[in-house]
């Protein structure tokens, strides 16, 4: 058998953290409740895109996309409800951005960060 020593992890958690309350919000005739994206206790499912958007001024096209691929992913698996409205509604993806970008303002997020609408119709050819 080898010898192998393994380091404890001792993670750096700030007691004194505020605490911050979820979101409640209201679209396609339901109301719902999220995570403030700004709380220490987010689910891991959101972690990765909460690193993108703090980490930048204003998203990119492709961030902004990725943003809104793993919501709709959390929505699907942590809010099925929400999910199945949007999959039923008309212009699903102008209503998931509009949900996130609401989500995130009521988060206290800097709505510069989502600068695109997802909604609209490109004005040139791709």
């Amino acid at each position: 058998m080898s010898d192998t020593n393994y380091a404890t992890v001792q993670p750096e958690i700030d007691e004194n953290t505020p605490e911050y309350p979820d979101v409640h919000l209201e679209a396609l005739d339901m109301k719902f409740d999220l995570p403030n994206l700004n709380s220490a206790d987010l689910p891991i499912e959101l972690i990765n895109v909460i690193l993108i958007v703090k980490s930048k001024i204003v998203l990119s096209e492709e961030e902004n996309y990725h943003a809104m691929a793993v919501c709709l992913a959390y929505f699907e698996q942590m809010q099925p409800n929400l999910w199945n409205k949007l999959r039923k509604s008309g212009n699903p993806l102008g209503w998931l951005a509009g949900i996130v970008k609401t989500w995130a303002i009521e988060s206290g997020l800097d709505p510069k960060a989502f600068t695109s609408s997802s909604s609209s119709k490109p004005t040139r050819a791709r």
